[in-house]
């Protein structure tokens, strides 16, 4: 039997891909280790084994749910001053979703529809329910 949401202090596993069209200015990984509380979780995949053909634009976070407002906060400001877009998939337990953050992505938003994707991937969400 599966549980109805995430527990709050289940890890979350995030992959981050930046999607540049032209070069950035500050890459998003050092972007976000300007935050102290992200500099151990937050690494770059080619370091970890990542896949083959996203060199370093790819980023791997594993972190406390408590910590997905600021690292959505984080990763917004980046799309907004590098004016590009991230793909981010988030993994908790056997669940998983992939969202889209541009320059209109509300973080607030964005933590929203990732609690209500994992809560219906894990089988406590609306299954049809209104």
């Amino acid at each position: 039997m599966s549980h109805p949401s995430p527990r709050p202090g289940t890890p979350v596993r995030l992959l981050l891909t930046p999607r540049a069209s032209r070069p950035v200015q500050v890459g998003l990984l050092p972007w976000i280790h300007r935050r102290p509380e992200f500099r151990a979780a937050v690494r770059d995949a080619t370091t970890t084994g990542g896949r083959p053909g996203f060199s370093d634009a790819v980023i791997i976070a594993v972190v406390a749910q408590g910590l997905l407002p600021g690292l959505f906060n984080l990763v917004q400001s980046w799309v907004d001053q590098q004016r590009t877009e991230v793909s981010i998939r988030v993994q908790v337990a056997d669940a998983e979703v992939e969202l889209q953050v541009s320059g209109r992505t509300n973080p607030t938003s964005l933590l929203e529809q990732t609690t209500r994707a994992l809560r219906e991937a894990t089988g406590g969400g609306a299954d049809g329910a209104a």
